[in-house]
């Protein structure tokens, strides 16, 4: 969690307040029947009071989340808050809230977030809904304010959103009260009566006569904050003050002398060095104030009912009230200024926000311990895709310290690589750089390998290589050896042999093993869709699939993400196409889930078009091909991609472009660097020209085994082997077929094959293959073409394979069994304890299920589930 669970609890007050009957009715009318309530004044005014008292007030029908802002909201920030408010309800997401959290930064992210909050909102079983911002004036991100002003427009109309803040909130209210939506609650709204006052006065147990009242209301002006201060010190007998009207402006002076002066010393310590916390707890009120009786200290200070709110917690946690924080901070600062430095680190050694935690830490100026925070959080937080928030956090530098210190510039290099980015390269050098002037040769290094890993991902092999023949001697570091096998890995994927990739591939999977850590797991995650090299890959992608899945566990999405499509990848090399396609449309799901986090979608992405080849589906092709965001950066892609899939499904204008574009691009160290000229070849054969398309598809067979990748040495032996037939070749059209049929009876890997398409493979099954050619050589062949046969769905057969299929097959054994506890009223917590699952994991199982079912809420699953069992 990036926040302060206590953020999304509402304050109570077990003593002290009274009922104020006029202001509850108009408040409960205003929550139940107006798009927008504002309550706005100054500090002291009893808003938070009285907004979680008349919560309680609501009907069972109701349901409401609240929300405390503070000054380190941004906009992803407060989302997250809003959600985790919401979830005690069980909102049906379509979406996981955290990858929400992740889009609404996106550009274009704003509809898409509202769109998704709003039909959850509305697929809510409850007649209406209340959503709380408290404090709503200490956040300065505008973004906030946009948000909530599209969010006001679309969301259902039965929820209702209240703020509360010392500020008009930046909101379009002139059109809200022109619609008679708008229901404000201003300092005249909130301050007590002459009657309240005497009822207040009385439950204090103090004077309440007519004439006292009346002197304490002429002093307060109504003021709660005001009222309870004055009664308090009435109830200590202490010296009454002078008779000048209270008001803000006199109330430091008043806590001081009339509150603060009457404590015992310890508890003025204990209160002023406790200050900088944002919410007391007895474990940490000890560490910052050196008390090791918190606990009873802050039972007194609730008793005493200092300004402060108890918070629902496993134990006894009190918020400050803003007023009597802004007072001891003032204390602590003009009495105690050398010790706040350390009051401050130790704040934020406990503190398990890390937006709070980072502010304490700059506040104390600790610059280091800062920088050292955030690399430290920055693997976990991207390994759970939370890129975003981890840049936002960055942003609380300042900009110097941004463009200079190594540990940021090493974080935006991280950053860079999670996205797939280019610059991680230029990044992880200038890391470098600045940790060697540091004298920190350790992380120099490690940024060095990871520059290395950023470049050979790039193609900059021989940068690459240079970088780890420079570090040959540098001390043993897990994650600069991490690296070195994984650029090793890609390096020998692209240039070979097939032999070092196998070694490379083993020696990274043994290290991340030994490692068990899923951010460097998800870091180092070996692509293997389409590069299986040697009979013993399945073996090694099996162990890559395993360890990944057992380091994620419950958590990291985007590992498991990465883990599935590795598992979806092993089985279409074993020619499982039809398997390895639902697991792949499950994949896809998963992803939507996630919000298509950029460093999951390739594996998706990849095995989607491989498929889309083999089961000869032009529009799945099309599809998968929407996704624009790998081809904005590697050009060679899209075009050798069109080419080869032209070149299967007969679109061979689309072969034509690719050759004549190709012959532009600079191919070397790509993947695609053989492609052209089996494209050529394959096109110079369509188009007639023979002896061409010969001489370059025999050019091709020389050395496709050895760098085989995505299918070119099936592709162009087969496409060989058929020409030389043609041409009444028989022993070339053997010598050329008879390498691919020997690998594919020893290594088991289809997937190669089978994006030839069924067509080419038919052909080559049926060519009058004489008695020199085995048996087992034919059959082999034969077996081909029934494969890729199998792979090709008819319509037919999916209209009545639909028409059969009971709906409860669309959901997995897992869906089924949460679906039950959906229609016997559990929720998700109660859900995940029973299957011991993580709620993270309900809530995607919920989501499949109203996703497959054409369903917009659990009650409809619910209903559905027992209409089926009824049935």
């Amino acid at each position: 969690m990036l926040f302060a669970p206590t953020k999304t609890r509402v304050p109570f007050f077990r003593a002290g307040l009274i009922e104020r009957v006029e202001l509850e009715m108009r408040l409960d009318a205003a929550l139940m029947l107006k798009r927008l309530v504002l309550l706005v004044a100054p500090a002291g005014f009893g808003k938070t009071a009285a907004l979680s008292r008349q919560l309680t007030c609501l009907p069972s029908s109701c349901a409401w989340g609240w929300v405390t802002a503070d000054e380190q909201d941004d906009l992803p920030r407060l989302l997250s808050c809003l959600m985790d408010a919401l979830e005690a309800h069980d909102p049906p997401w379509r979406v996981a809230p955290q990858s929400l959290v992740e889009q609404v930064s996106a550009q274009g992210g704003f509809a898409a977030v509202v769109a998704e909050l709003s039909n959850a909102l509305g697929a809510m079983p409850f007649d209406h809904g209340v959503i709380v911002f408290d404090d709503l004036h200490a956040v300065s991100d505008p973004r906030i304010f946009e948000f909530l002003r599209v969010l006001l427009e679309k969301a259902p109309a039965n929820w209702t959103f209240v703020i509360a803040s010392r500020t008009l909130p930046q909101l379009p209210l002139v059109r809200l009260r022109a619609r008679r939506e708008l229901a404000e609650f201003g300092q005249a709204d909130l301050s007590f009566t002459v009657p309240e006052t005497q009822r207040l006065s009385r439950a204090a147990g103090q004077d309440d006569s007519r004439a006292a009242v009346q002197r304490l209301f002429r002093r307060t002006n109504g003021w709660p904050a005001g009222l309870s201060l004055v009664l308090d010190a009435a109830g200590r007998s202490v010296a009454p003050a002078a008779e000048q009207r209270l008001s803000q402006r006199h109330l430091f002076d008043y806590l001081a002398s009339e509150v603060f002066g009457n404590m015992s010393e310890p508890l003025q310590v204990f209160l002023t060095r406790c200050s900088v916390l944002a919410e007391l707890s007895a474990a940490r009120c000890a560490k910052v104030s050196g008390y090791a009786g918190a606990a009873d200290m802050l039972e007194e200070i609730e008793r005493r009912g200092l300004f402060v709110s108890v918070l629902d917690s496993d134990e006894l946690t009190l918020r400050l009230h803003d007023l009597f924080r802004d007072f001891l901070e003032h204390r602590l600062r003009g009495e105690r200024p050398h010790e706040i430095p350390r009051l401050l680190r130790l704040a934020a050694e406990d503190e398990p926000d890390p937006v709070r935690k980072l502010d304490f830490l700059l506040r104390a100026g600790a610059w280091r311990e800062a920088e050292e925070m955030l690399v430290d959080i920055a693997p976990s937080m991207l390994a759970e895709g939370a890129g975003t928030k981890l840049t936002s956090l960055m942003k609380q530098f300042p900009a110097d310290a941004q463009a200079t210190s190594a540990r940021l510039i090493y974080t935006r290099g991280l950053i860079a690589l999670a996205e797939i980015s280019p610059q991680v390269t230029a990044l992880m050098h200038e890391a470098a750089q600045a940790f060697e002037a540091e004298g920190d040769l350790r992380l120099a290094h490690r940024a060095l390998a990871h520059e290395a890993y950023g470049g050979a991902l790039q193609r900059f092999q021989d940068r690459a290589a240079e970088i780890f023949a420079a570090l040959g001697d540098a001390p043993p570091d897990l994650e600069t050896d991490l690296a070195r096998e994984a650029s090793r890995y890609w390096g020998a994927i692209i240039n070979g042999p097939p032999e070092a990739a196998e070694h490379h591939l083993r020696r990274l999977v043994e290290l991340l093993e030994d490692s068990g850590s899923p951010a460097l797991w998800f870091r180092f995650f070996p692509w293997t869709e389409m590069t299986y090299v040697t009979p013993a890959f399945p073996a090694l992608v099996k162990r890559v699939v395993a360890g990944a899945l057992a380091a994620a566990g419950d958590g990291c999405f985007p590992l498991q993400l990465n883990a599935r499509g590795a598992e979806a990848a092993i089985w279409l090399w074993e020619g499982r196409v039809a398997e390895s396609h639902a697991l792949t449309l499950q994949l896809l799901a998963d992803e939507d889930w996630a919000g298509r986090p950029r460093a999951c979608r390739f594996s998706s992405w990849a095995l989607s078009i491989a498929q889309a080849v083999m089961r000869d589906d032009p529009d799945a092709f099309r599809t998968a091909f929407r996704d624009r965001g790998f081809f904005e950066q590697m050009p060679r892609l899209e075009l050798s991609i069109r080419g080869m899939v032209g070149s299967v499904m007969n679109d061979w204008a689309a072969v034509r472009t690719a050759v004549e574009r190709l012959a532009a691009e600079d191919m070397r160290g790509s993947f695609w660097e053989p492609f052209p000229r089996l494209l050529a070849g394959r096109l110079a054969l369509h188009e007639g020209r023979t002896e061409e398309g010969l001489r370059l598809l025999r050019q091709c067979v020389e050395t496709s085994r050895s760098i085989d990748r995505f299918g070119l040495d099936a592709m162009a032996r087969t496409s060989l082997a058929t020409a030389e037939m043609g041409v009444g070749n028989p022993d070339s059209a053997w010598a050329a077929i008879e390498p691919l049929v020997s690998w594919i009876r020893h290594s088991g890997f289809m997937a190669g094959v089978l994006m030839c398409g069924h067509e080419v493979l038919g052909k080559l099954a049926a060519l009058p293959w004489g008695s020199e050619v085995p048996e087992e050589a034919r059959s082999e062949m034969q077996r081909w073409a029934a494969l890729a046969r199998q792979s090709q769905p008819t319509a037919r057969q999916e209209v009545a394979a639909g028409a059969v299929a009971d709906a409860t097959a669309l959901l997995s054994a897992r869906e089924r069994e949460v679906l039950a506890l959906i229609a016997e009223g559990e929720s998700n917590k109660l859900i995940a304890r029973a299957l011991d699952l993580s709620p993270h994991t309900v809530k995607r199982h919920v989501a499949r299920i109203l996703e497959r079912l054409d369903l917009s809420s659990r009650g409809q699953a619910a209903a559905w589930f027992r209409d089926a069992a009824a049935r």
